[in-house]
């Protein structure tokens, strides 16, 4: 993906996240969230997140199956996620999709676009 298009895919999610005030991730039912490995930086990891609970749930199939769309207010992703998810030197993926694909954010950038 060019910076162009990287920069249209976060900006296209803040605004969608925005208008719904909160995103979306997969959860299971013991608390796990869905994590996959970062296609950009060695030893990162990347919480996937959803701008809508549609595109979300289209992934909870094969290795996903047993996941299901949580929601997460922006809220508390500001006050509680983004810190620690810093802290864990851990990266957000937007919109994860059928080519097993996302746009890999870190935390903070992502913070400070929903907050603007």
């Amino acid at each position: 993906m060019s910076d162009i298009e990287l920069e249209s895919e976060v900006v296209n999610f803040v605004v969608t996240a925005k208008e719904q005030e909160q995103v979306w991730a997969l959860g299971s039912d013991d608390g796990g969230l869905v994590v996959v490995d970062s296609n950009q930086f060695e030893e990162s990891d990347v919480l996937l997140l959803w701008d809508n609970e549609d595109n979300a749930k289209a992934q909870c199939r094969d290795e996903w199956a047993d996941f299901k769309p949580i929601a997460i207010s922006l809220n508390e992703l500001l006050d509680e996620w983004i810190e620690d998810l810093r802290d864990d030197n851990a990266l957000l993926g937007l919109n994860w999709n059928d080519e097993n694909v996302c746009t890999e954010i870190e935390p903070v950038g992502l913070a400070r676009a929903l907050s603007e």
